[in-house]
């Protein structure tokens, strides 16, 4: 089946139940749990992804009673709003994406039966689909999903909205809101919960009434009167749930926005109310209008900001930063401990942020003042200056788990002048050789080369290429970044044992890894600690894709090595196995 999903636009994945997250047909007989998905749910919650079931069969307590007479009680938790009975599913999917407030096209639908994919495609155009054969594609993908919710904070607040929506069945809905008793607050103090509006900004659609997806939040806010939204009722608190600017100069919103876990409560109308109804530009489609002003709401002095971001739990800091090994071991560790991650993602101009994770653009990062990088990334398309944004040399840290993945497949480039860096496609493809110039531009349009071949010259000139690997240049970045870091630092050194498996760009990638591999243990035998992935290799089919891809086990087992690195250099036991 053609792939019909992109896992990086998915927030409810709704799972079919016999023969695709267990083998077997419960109403038959026996069935038997596929571990693998078990595991997937639950890194897909930790990255803020729900699941539901839709499933034909005997109802919701003989599927429940099945979960917890395996012991799986944990998993069974981790769905909301699940569907299970006899009915056709396409109308039930459908009612489950409604009950949730969210769009179907951030919905994925999965399940055995292309004759249930075809019904469920009928009553919800838009969304996603994929078969039970493709769920390890799925997997290997969700590393490109550059979020996470250790706390699982979406899960609870949409087991609010399911336990609303069951005690809502009785009444009508305005009888059932004004009996909610409904909270909210007002709070400026912006700048101090600036990542949690940035995530409400970046993901928030149907009740996005602007549409701004702000590049410059900091300066806006500064600049207007802003404030977050704290919304509470008696089932329980939704943290910041909504966000507006406000330009009193020509009394206009900037930002309106609410997120779609508090929809058809009423509370973006009565904030636009109480606001006095300012001018505001609504761009594109959103889910509510905003006449009115609900009397079932009351503004409230304070509420507390429920579970909006992990809990600090003591003033230990770890930072990951890397590409996608990375990624997935995280999905296996509890922390009592505050993390951050620096791994690739998407920018909001859809360019793929990746060079951060090299130790030179880390180098320069701290190197080179703010004016002198954004110098860097005005001649040529690369870098990008996402690049260099990073919280790397911030004295908080205690421990720092940095992986070399990056820096031997990547092609680097050395500024003739002054030193700084650019990265650029493979570390076995030279741009700055002309033999290499045709192999480079064979994608391009026929139209477009003339233009490319002139940028390549110009780049030729003033750059020269690193290596492959090239390892006196990271010798140089890891020295520099020993000397500017407090915190200990462990570094992921790729593994050397050979696979047929490759991808563009990662031919002969254990002879690379064994190069650099080499050098970084001589230079730092004594100064930083290794984790090699070799240590983790027991036969092929232990990569997936190329050298640098791994299966489930050993990304597990890597999990395993980092909690006991962190816990001895801790000194406490601060990372746990899931």
């Amino acid at each position: 089946m053609k792939k019909d999903y992109d896992i990086t636009k998915a927030k409810l994945i709704i799972w079919d139940l016999d023969e695709t997250l267990w083998s077997g047909t419960l109403s038959e007989g026996g069935v038997e749990f596929k571990p693998e998905v078990l595991s997937f749910i639950e890194e897909l919650v930790t990255k803020g992804i729900m699941n539901s079931i839709c499933s034909k069969n005997e109802g919701i307590d003989r599927v429940k009673e099945e979960f917890l007479n395996r012991g799986y009680q944990k998993f069974w938790d981790l769905f909301v709003f699940p569907s299970i009975n006899w009915l056709p599913k396409g109308e039930r999917v459908k009612s489950i994406i409604k009950g949730m407030n969210l769009r179907a096209e951030n919905v994925i639908f999965i399940d055995d039966n292309s004759s249930n994919i075809g019904e469920v495609k009928f009553y919800s155009p838009d969304i996603m689909t994929a078969t039970v054969e493709q769920i390890p594609k799925m997997m290997e993908e969700l590393y490109l999903v550059n979020d996470y919710d250790f706390e699982h904070t979406r899960l609870k607040q949409y087991k609010i909205l399911e336990t609303k929506a069951l005690a809502q069945k009785e009444i009508s809905n305005e009888e059932f809101l004004r009996e909610s008793d409904i909270r909210i607050c007002f709070k400026n103090d912006c700048l101090e919960n600036i990542d949690r509006i940035k995530k409400l900004i970046s993901r928030t659609n149907q009740l996005n009434f602007t549409k701004f997806r702000d590049e410059n939040i900091e300066d806006t806010i500064k600049n207007t009167d802003s404030s977050y939204i704290i919304a509470e009722d008696k089932y329980g608190n939704y943290g910041i749930c909504g966000f507006y600017s406000l330009d009193k100069r020509n009394n206009k919103l900037v930002h309106f926005l609410f997120s779609c876990r508090i929809m058809n409560m009423g509370i973006e109308q009565f904030v636009y109310s109480y606001l006095e109804s300012p001018e505001l530009e609504i761009r594109g489609e959103v889910a509510s209008k905003l006449e009115g002003k609900p009397d079932w709401i009351r503004v409230e002095e304070d509420l507390r900001i429920e579970n909006s971001k992990p809990k600090e739990k003591n003033n230990i800091n770890i930072l990951f930063k890397g590409p996608c090994d990375l990624y997935s071991s995280l999905s296996y560790i509890n922390a009592d401990c505050n993390i951050d991650t620096e791994f690739p993602y998407w920018n909001k101009s859809l360019v793929y942020i990746l060079a951060h994770t090299h130790t030179a653009f880390i180098e320069q990062t701290h190197k080179f003042s703010k004016e002198k990088l954004a110098d860097l990334s005005r001649r040529f398309p690369f870098p990008n200056q996402d690049e260099f944004k990073s919280g790397f040399f911030d004295k908080k840290y205690n421990l720092i788990f940095l992986s070399l993945l990056t820096v031997t497949h990547s092609g680097l480039y050395i500024n003739k002048s002054d030193g700084s860096y650019a990265m650029f496609g493979y570390a076995d493809c030279d741009i700055t050789d002309e033999n290499n110039w045709e192999k480079i531009l064979a994608p391009i349009p026929a139209e477009a080369r003339a233009m490319n071949i002139m940028m390549l010259k110009e780049f030729k000139k003033d750059y020269v290429f690193a290596g492959n690997p090239p390892v006196d240049t990271v010798i140089k970045n890891l020295k520099y970044i020993k000397d500017n870091t407090k915190a200990d630092i462990v570094l992921i050194l790729g593994s050397e044992i050979p696979t047929d498996k490759t991808l563009a760009g990662y031919e002969n990638m254990a002879e690379r890894h064994k190069i650099l591999n080499y050098a970084v243990r001589e230079n730092f035998k004594n100064q930083m600690e290794f984790i090699e992935l070799t240590d983790f290799i027991k036969n092929d089919e232990d990569y997936i894709e190329c050298i640098n891809h791994f299966s489930r086990h050993v990304y597990a087992e890597l999990a395993e090595k980092i909690i006991d690195i962190a816990n001895k250099k801790l000194g406490k036991e601060y990372l746990s196995l899931k």
